[in-house]
């Protein structure tokens, strides 16, 4: 199998977030396309079992390298140590590819927006600045910290990249990136079938939330823009998260809230919620690396409103496919959401051309052709 040998590197062994259910979704698909596809992680998570399953193999660190195995591709999906970068370095040399799909090369906070307000940086990494940043968070938040952030992202400006949109692709070249190192391979999104698309007629508007509920995500925002509603609505909340219990407890005190949100579990398969909602809403606060969860809902058919940061406009084009609204503002949020449970017709017609935007630009085959290239020119 030569040339067909792959392994992705990341942190968790199981579903902890989006990373891992790019990297399980991806490894499902070129296993299919007759690829060998291992994963190694350090750190159990959610349905472990079912995450391994998605994989040939699933090896520890340690064994990755002790062993004798070898490999045509190793993706890096998380940002490792410093010690664990240079010897994964010396393994595979320039076969080793960094896979950036958030914002923790370039902030050592990882969060991308300042402690206080949590405005968006836009900003390219500087040492001093960003030590300081860092550290006038609380206390806790130090542990989180990492050793030779500086030397990580020197080494890793030396390597091979990818990067799921352009405006990932833009946050590597402000970080020093060669142009000629970063490869944007958007990912596969797989669109539902006409029939499965029908949005429910007149109603209270069914509103779903996919997603990790803490702060960056925007769950809290998403409370904030259903106390302005003036329309029927029901909202469900998939996900799993430490802000969890403020938001139950904040749903459940507010009058115009009550009886209206339900919380339900983290989904491996959100395909069940998708298919009976009405609208999909994308609050995140944190500026999106791509927001695969928004493009789920497109491809669903359903209409998406979310906040205009990071990579959204890579899926979301705004009066066609949904709503980009601008960040943090819920009164225009909400004010979308008044207009899609007045006009069921409006649902359907960018409902479907959210559909149809999906099915256009994250096929199989576009990402196939994408991924062999960068086979041929990592493992000639």
């Amino acid at each position: 199998m030569s040339g067909r040998r792959i392994l992705f590197i990341g942190e968790f062994t199981g579903f902890a977030g989006g990373i891992e259910r790019y990297a399980w979704r991806t490894a499902r698909l070129l296993r299919k396309n007759d690829f060998q596809v291992d994963w190694c992680g350090r750190t159990p998570a959610r349905d472990e079992a079912l995450f391994r399953g998605g994989f040939d193999r699933s090896l520890a660190p340690g064994e990755l390298l002790a062993g004798p195995m070898d490999y045509d591709l190793a993706a890096l999906h998380k940002l490792p140590e410093l010690s664990f970068l240079h010897a994964l370095r010396r393994r595979f040399g320039e076969r080793l590819i960094f896979w950036a799909h958030d914002h923790d090369l370039y902030c050592p906070r990882r969060h991308y927006y300042t402690p206080f307000g949590r405005v968006n940086c836009h900003r390219a990494y500087a040492p001093l600045r960003c030590a300081l940043c860092a550290r006038i968070t609380s206390p806790r938040n130090w542990k989180y910290l990492r050793a030779g952030h500086t030397a990580l992202l020197e080494e890793l400006r030396g390597h091979h990249a990818v990067v799921l949109s352009h405006f990932m692709r833009g946050n590597l070249l402000r970080n020093g990136f060669s142009p000629a190192n970063i490869r944007l391979i958007p990912p596969v999104i797989e669109t539902a079938e006409p029939g499965e698309c029908v949005s429910a007629g007149p109603g209270p508007l069914k509103i779903l939330f996919l997603g990790q509920l803490i702060r960056g995500k925007g769950a809290d925002l998403l409370l904030d823009a259903l106390e302005r509603l003036g329309v029927p609505w029901q909202a469900q909340f998939a996900g799993e998260g430490g802000d969890r219990a403020l938001l139950e407890a904040r749903a459940e005190s507010s009058p115009l809230l009550r009886g209206r949100v339900v919380f339900s579990r983290w989904l491996t398969d959100p395909e069940s919620a998708l298919g009976s909602c009405d609208v999909v809403v994308f609050p995140s606060r944190w500026q999106e690396p791509f927001g695969l969860a928004g493009a789920e809902g497109s491809a669903c058919g359903r209409p998406v409103v979310a906040f205009d940061v990071g990579g959204v406009r890579e899926w979301l084009v705004d009066g066609v496919t949904g709503f980009a609204v601008p960040e943090k503002d819920t009164a225009a949020m909400a004010e979308k959401l008044e207009l899609l449970q007045r006009d069921h017709d409006l649902r359907l017609k960018l409902g479907g051309a959210g559909r149809k935007f999906v099915a256009e630009h994250f096929s199989q085959e576009r990402f196939l052709l994408l991924w062999n290239d960068l086979m041929k020119q990592v493992s000639p």
